[in-house]
C-alpha cells in the first residue's frame, strides 16, 4: 500500500515537471503564445466537462458545437478586444435557447433543457472566466496560477502526513482538515508576498489579508465542486490526459474559481 501511494507521488511529481517545462516554453515564446495556451487549456477542459455527462461519441456534435463557440470567444476577443463581453454571453444565452428547442417533443423535453443548460454553463465556467486570465498581466497570472497550485500541494502532502480529520466526506473524503489549513495558510503567504515584495496588488493590509484567505477558501472550494460533479456522474477523473493528475479540469478546477474572485477583487478595488 505504500509502495503504491509512493508510486502515485512519483507519477504526479513527473507530468508537474513536464507541464513546468511546457509552461516555461510557452513564457519564453510570449504573450501570443500564452493566449494560445491559455485557449488550448480552456478547450480541454471544456470538452471533458461536457464529456462527464455526455461521454464518448454522446451527443458529440453538440460538444463541438459549445467548444467552437469557446475558441470563437477567444478569438473575437484577441482580434477584437474592445467587443463587448455581454455580447458573447447573450448570443450563447440564444444559442443555447435554441438546442433546447432543435427536435423538441414531450419525450425529449428534459434531455434537451439540459443539454442547453450544460452548454452554457460549461461557456461561462470555462471559456469565459479563462478569458479573464488572459487579461491579467504576467505577474497575476503567476498570482492566480500558483496559489491553487500551491493550496493543492501543501493540502496533498500535509494530508498525507498529518491529516486525521476529515472535512467533507460525503465530496472528498480523503481531504483532511489539516491540509485544507496548510492549503489556506500557503496561499495567504503567496498573496502577501506578491502585494508586498512584487507589487501585483495594491490595498491595505486588512483587504489584502481578505484576499488572500478569499483565493485560499476559493481554490479549495473549486476542487469540492468539481469532486462533487465526478460524483454526480460517478467517475474518479476528468480524463487521463494528465498521469497522475487524471484530466486537464482536473487541474483547473481550483484554477477557475482563483481567476473568478481575482477578477472580482480588482473590479471592486476600481469602483472603490
Amino acid at each position: 500500500m505504500a509502495e503504491s501511494k509512493f508510486s502515485a507521488v512519483k507519477t504526479r511529481i513527473r507530468t508537474a515537471l513536464i507541464l513546468v517545462l511546457i509552461l516555461s516554453i510557452v513564457l519564453y515564446l510570449g504573450e501570443t503564445a500564452i493566449y494560445a495556451f491559455i485557449c488550448l487549456v480552456s478547450l480541454l477542459a471544456q470538452w471533458e466537462f461536457l464529456s462527464l455527462f455526455y461521454p464518448g461519441k454522446e451527443k458529440l456534435h453538440f460538444k463541438i458545437l459549445f467548444c467552437g463557440l469557446g475558441v470563437f470567444h477567444f478569438l473575437l476577443s484577441y482580434f477584437l478586444p474592445a467587443f463587448p463581453l455581454v455580447f458573447n454571453i447573450c448570443a450563447v444565452a440564444l444559442i443555447s435557447a435554441f438546442t433546447a428547442l432543435a427536435g423538441f417533443t414531450h419525450e425529449n423535453a428534459w434531455d434537451n433543457m439540459k443539454k442547453a443548460g450544460l452548454g452554457f454553463i460549461s461557456f461561462i465556467y470555462l471559456p469565459v472566466v479563462f478569458s479573464f486570465m488572459s487579461k491579467f498581466s504576467l505577474m497575476q497570472q503567476f498570482l492566480v496560477l500558483l496559489i491553487p497550485i500551491a493550496s493543492d500541494t501543501f493540502a496533498y502532502f500535509v494530508g498525507i502526513a498529518v491529516g486525521k480529520h476529515k472535512i467533507w466526506v460525503s465530496v472528498s473524503p480523503k481531504k483532511s482538515v489539516e491540509g485544507c489549513a496548510a492549503g489556506l495558510l500557503v496561499s495567504i503567504l503567496i498573496l502577501l508576498y506578491f502585494a508586498y515584495c512584487q507589487h501585483v496588488v495594491t490595498a491595505p493590509f486588512p483587504l489584502l489579508l481578505l484576499l488572500g484567505i478569499t483565493l485560499g477558501v476559493l481554490a479549495q472550494l473549486g476542487d469540492f465542486f468539481e469532486s462533487a460533479l465526478k460524483r454526480t456522474v460517478a467517475i474518479k477523473d476528468s480524463g487521463t490526459l494528465l498521469a497522475g493528475h487524471g484530466g486537464v479540469l482536473d487541474r483547473t478546477d481550483s484554477l477557475l474559481f482563483t481567476i473568478t474572485g481575482f477578477e472580482l477583487f480588482t473590479l471592486l478595488l476600481s469602483v472603490l
